[in-house]
């Protein structure tokens, strides 16, 4: 009886401890959302250089020197065959192709900055890639990346404020922190991030992709927790 009752002590013990055990961490990649933005995070310590395809469907990011894809709303990435070397500055397609752009045109505050140089295209989706060799693309393709239009041609735009580091220096620090209607409004994200890019797809949802978030401010910026860089996306299409 006296073994009887100290097993039945030790498996209540064990119940108990089971039940009050801490839950598994979670995915540090592990979508969040807002009342407006559903928040993907890259799935490697990288800014997020550009995005392309549809999150309902299939999504693609560059984070410079790697391509990846998520087909079930950033709740996991893989990644794409691409090791080039080459950094990739956005993607676009034409007909059923992709292209991977690997050089920017362009950068200087409140001017349009291209991801042009269609080096390297798929035809599977965005899984495997190779040379290309189309002239008429090499000549044809330049992909905006801080600005994007809607189907009727208005236009969204990351916005660019230049903040002094000091009161008597000469140097600035270029802030992002949201992105302009085509009215000029601007709109502020959750947190700051360096943005890299703007893209809207054919459903008008806007995508703003960047770095992790930083904290501090002018001369004494550092990223708030991590280096995974993010996509913003709207949940609702934009008029």
């Amino acid at each position: 009886m006296k073994r009887l009752y100290l097993f039945s002590l030790l498996l209540l013990t064990f119940s108990a401890c089971k039940r009050n055990a801490p839950a598994e961490p979670e995915p540090e990649f592990k979508p969040r959302e807002t009342e407006d933005w559903l928040i993907l995070t890259a799935p490697e310590e990288r800014e997020v250089w550009g995005v392309f395809g549809n999150i309902d469907s299939t999504l693609l990011i560059t984070t410079g020197y790697k391509i990846y894809y998520t087909q079930d709303r950033g709740n996991s990435w893989q990644e794409s065959d691409y090791k080039p070397g080459s950094g990739v500055f956005g993607i676009t397609s034409s007909a059923d192709t992709l292209y991977a752009l690997t050089a920017q045109r362009g950068y200087a505050l409140n001017s349009i900055a291209y991801a042009v140089n269609p080096q390297f295209q798929s035809i599977d989706g965005g899984k495997t890639w190779t040379q290309s060799f189309s002239r008429r693309a090499y000549e044809s393709i330049a992909v905006p990346r801080n600005q994007t239009k809607t189907a009727n041609g208005l236009v969204y735009s990351i916005d660019q404020e230049l903040t002094a580091v000091c009161t008597s220096c000469p140097n600035y620090y270029l802030e992002t922190p949201g992105f302009k209607t085509p009215q000029g409004q601007k709109i502020l994200l959750p947190q700051k991030h360096q943005l890299q890019s703007i893209y809207m797809d054919s459903q008008q949802r806007l995508y703003l992709s960047g770095s992790a978030a930083v904290c501090g401010g002018p001369g004494n910026i550092s990223f708030c927790n991590g280096h995974r860089g993010v996509i913003y996306i709207s949940k609702k299409p934009l008029p």
